[in-house]
């Protein structure tokens, strides 16, 4: 979210307006939300514990090939609660102590949290950790997370209070990798049943609002947070076995400060009409999911799409929501007009025009003054741009290539 915040101090405030509604036909609303939002591919179903009630597989992958049951997708932060289901697992075995500190089982981090942030501290994101993403979403990266873990350079705030963190996850993964001596992957498998892909086609993110082919890749040290990958199928079937399972029903939650609770992986939100429902959004680069648990309900409603980028998070968040919410018989219309994603846009575009605008007059004369002044122009368009180019990544926290990654055209922009 600080990308997002960050992003918006370049944006001119502009008033929303709402787009021209699509005629339905005979298309469902899974077809409209794609067509509405550019997304290439997407996979929707919705399951209780014994049979599938909706299946729509819509589009193409990033070959050019439609959409089916066996498409694999990145599941971004949906992994966490295959990571909390994984932990509780092992503690239910007695092979993990929820309650120990994680210094203590893993010592090569002494110098990155404190001696008493305990697992349960990150599994509830209330160990003080940051949300530092130049430590995550390295792609190709082969290293185990236990590998990783020492090489963390992070300043690590007071436990206790709920602070979203992807680092929480990187370090249970170490934790299992640890404990059991086994790549993850084949301890999740074990566990919880989840068979990670070992590879997906390329995903999309958005370019000047048109949907762009990126070579998504996987992190290895970041499945537990977020790369592990899988089919509606595969995501399907996890989502149907957690309606009953002990973690993702679990009442050990902490709040959230925003409404919502969180435990093992789960924000916990009750609704207007007294439904409780346990969720979570995924998102790497070019993939996001949305997978919901209704438990009262016996239902789970999962949602999958081969186009993310950083600022279409309020759309692909709002459309996913509604989605669930119109199968439980709520109606909450999905957000309109313009985002986040086309404020930010055409602020920075607009930005970057004005100073190249501001550049070429000065360097063709036009109504420059001589000498001096010529110059001062000059230098006044270059100091702006590289005052822009190089703020944008202290304000965001990420660098220019981390930035590219997730809204390529707004890092073009600077």
């Amino acid at each position: 979210m600080r990308i997002v915040h960050a992003l918006l101090t370049v944006a001119a405030v502009l008033t929303a307006g709402s787009p021209t509604p699509l005629e339905p036909g005979m298309a469902s609303d899974i077809e409209i939300v794609a067509e509405e939002l550019g997304l290439p591919g997407v996979a929707f179903r919705v399951v209780s514990e014994d049979e599938v009630l909706e299946d729509v597989e819509y589009g193409v992958d990033g070959d050019g090939v439609p959409i089916d049951e066996s498409t694999p997708f990145v599941w971004g932060s949906v992994s966490k609660s295959v990571t909390a289901a994984t932990v509780y697992s092992l503690a239910s075995q007695h092979r993990l102590d929820l309650s120990r500190t994680v210094n203590s089982i893993l010592p090569e981090v002494d110098s990155i949290v404190p001696g008493d942030v305990t697992i349960d501290d990150l599994i509830h994101h209330t160990s003080g950790l940051p949300h530092d993403v130049t430590e995550l979403d390295v792609w190709g990266r082969s290293e185990r997370a236990l590998d990783v873990v020492p090489t963390l350079d992070v300043t690590v705030a007071d436990r206790g209070t709920f602070r979203y963190s992807s680092l929480n996850y990187l370090l249970l993964q170490a934790i299992v990798e640890k404990v059991t001596a086994e790549p993850f992957a084949d301890v999740v498998a074990r566990e919880t049943g989840v068979h990670t892909a070992g590879a997906v086609t390329p995903g999309h993110v958005p370019f000047f609002t048109f949907p762009r082919s990126i070579d998504t890749g996987i992190d290895s040290a970041g499945l537990g947070y977020g790369y592990l990958s899988g089919s509606i199928d595969e995501l399907s079937r996890y989502a149907c076995r957690q309606l009953t399972a002990p973690a993702s029903n679990s009442s050990d939650t902490v709040p959230t400060g925003s409404g919502t609770a969180y435990g093992y992986g789960w924000y916990v939100e009750t609704l207007p009409d007294g439904t409780e429902i346990r969720w979570h959004s995924g998102a790497v680069p070019g993939y996001f999911t949305h997978v919901a648990l209704v438990p009262e309900r016996h239902l789970a409603v999962v949602f999958a799409t081969n186009r993310y980028g950083e600022l279409d998070a309020d759309n692909l968040a709002s459309a996913a929501r509604s989605l669930v919410l119109t199968r439980l018989g709520i109606d909450e219309p999905r957000a309109a007009g313009l985002g986040l994603y086309e404020i930010a846009l055409i602020g920075s575009t607009a930005l970057a025009v004005l100073l190249a605008i501001c550049a070429a007059r000065t360097l063709l004369g036009f109504g420059a003054a001589p000498g001096r002044w010529a110059l001062a122009r000059v230098l006044t368009a270059l100091g702006a741009g590289g005052l822009l180019y190089f703020s944008l990544p202290a304000l965001t926290g990420a660098p220019i290539s981390t930035l590219a990654r997730w809204a390529p055209d707004i890092a073009g922009t600077v």
